[in-house]
């Protein structure tokens, strides 16, 4: 059957890749609205108590807040003349926002809880509408003031969906960045490899087709399903280091068919019929592994599954298909602009390889304590380290919903970025939540409970 596709590729050739010619360009016009399809959450089990809670909460009281504003002063206290009245007009603009519901501010109820304990620091939240809500990045460039503004204080917009907006926008700045630095990298490292810069460019560009060509997968499930942002980082490393992979694979093999004295199309034939099949049978069996991902209620695990899978199948086919039409039509200009002094891959043996193989297969003891005392070494950070899900503090410290968070951390009782939510499915009367109440109170590293009373009671942990 291999024998058969790389027969067509390699008389297809011009048509094969005249077709991922126009599937790329439909595919990176499909990548571009990838990022603002992904999200930053899903890391609850839809089924679980804890979700079921908030779904109750959002559909009779709104849920918690999505925006935090902590306004600052700038001289004195937030109670002073001048940012006490920035805060109340702040208040007042929040009220009157269009898609903001259930607005609560230290400027109108006086509630000491929303105060840090020096007086210069005021919180005011705000709930998103179910419809009709303003776009989070609209709400940061209208409601933040940076110092120095008129009115004597600093206002830095925090909450679920401004850290959601601010995770997607460093994400895609942090990826821009990795490939600027990633990308030459590798070229230079594949131009070692295959001694000449033509060969390292046509696996680069497999790499590019698999990326982008992932992306596009990824978008059109973000229109039907939630997907997971961090879905991103798996598909740039896994799709660079595939097309690095099978890349140097086929080409050796290629070259390698060439020394043996083949004719290079029945060459890259021989090389699909071959190396082709380990591309395969890699890829599948790695997809294998990833589809296992699938069945996990999460979101943010199932993203991995829908990204690496894609990877593996679009770089697989663009090793067996996309690659040896390119070099089919390459001709032996696959070895142009050579680099003086480097001989790269020519297929066979490796000396070198071969000398070191054989030394641990006759002290295999001897070469394996170094090996797993470097990787112990390596391991050691492990040992301290501290897991959790995502929240403000993946984000750079210049980012306002990190700085939001490190006041709320900092200077206010508890943690309200991630506060444990009670809500009741039934009625409850006054008595009954204030005796609860006073027993959440009594748990221990409970610092404050807050109730809400209404269609539903609800007790925070902060």
């Amino acid at each position: 059957m291999l024998r058969l596709l790389g027969t067509l590729v390699t008389t297809r050739a011009r048509a094969v890749l005249a077709l991922a010619v126009v599937l790329i360009g439909v595919a990176g016009w499909l990548a571009v609205g990838a990022f603002g399809k992904l999200q930053s959450e899903g890391f609850d089990d839809p089924s679980s108590e804890s979700t079921r809670a908030a779904e109750r909460l959002e559909e009779v009281a709104g849920g918690d807040a999505d925006y935090l504003f902590v306004v600052t002063a700038e001289e004195g206290t937030v109670d002073d003349g001048a940012a006490a009245e920035a805060g109340r007009e702040l208040t007042r603009r929040l009220q009157a926002e269009p898609g903001l519901t259930d607005v609560v501010s230290y400027f109108d109820a006086g509630n000491p809880a929303l105060r840090s304990a020096d007086g210069e620091h005021a919180l005011v939240t705000a709930g998103a509408a179910a419809t009709g809500a303003p776009e989070p990045g609209g709400v940061i460039d209208d409601y933040t003031v940076d110092p120095g503004s008129s009115g004597g204080v600093t206002v830095r917009v925090g909450g679920g969906e401004v850290v959601g907006e601010e995770i997607g926008g460093q994400i895609g700045s942090d990826l821009g960045l990795a490939e600027a630095i990633a990308m030459p990298l590798i070229l230079a490292l594949l131009v070692l490899a295959f001694g000449n810069g033509v060969a390292a460019l046509v696996t680069l560009a497999v790499g590019t087709f698999s990326i982008v060509g992932t992306f596009a997968e990824l978008s059109v499930l973000g229109s039907l399903t939630d997907v997971s942002i961090y879905a991103v980082n798996l598909t740039t490393g896994l799709g660079l280091g595939l097309a690095v992979d099978y890349g140097l694979l086929m080409v050796a093999r290629v070259r390698e068919e060439r020394a043996a004295g083949r004719e290079h199309r029945a060459a890259v034939v021989r090389a699909v019929e071959t190396a082709g099949r380990t591309i395969l049978f890699s890829a599948t069996t790695v997809a294998v592994a990833l589809a296992a991902m699938l069945v996990f209620p999460l979101y943010f695990l199932r993203s991995f599954a829908y990204a690496g899978i894609g990877v593996m199948v679009i770089t697989a086919l663009s090793a067996v298909v996309l690659l040896p039409a390119a070099l089919t039509l390459l001709g032996d200009r696959v070895d142009a602009w050579k680099v003086p002094g480097v001989r790269g891959i020519r297929g066979g043996a490796a000396p070198f390889w071969g000398r070191l193989a054989a030394a641990v297969v006759r002290r295999p003891v001897l070469t394996a304590v170094p090996v797993l005392g470097v990787l112990a070494l390596m391991a050691l950070p492990l040992l301290g380290v501290s897991f959790g899900t995502p929240d403000d503090r993946v984000l750079p410290t210049s980012a306002g919903s990190r700085q939001v968070g490190d006041v709320l951390r900092a200077e206010f009782t508890g943690d309200r970025t991630s506060p444990i939510t009670v809500v009741t499915s039934g009625p409850v009367s006054p008595e009954e939540l204030a005796a609860y109440a006073e027993r959440v109170a009594a748990l221990p590293d409970v610092v404050r409970v807050e109730q809400r009373p209404g269609r539903t009671a609800r007790c925070s942990r902060w």
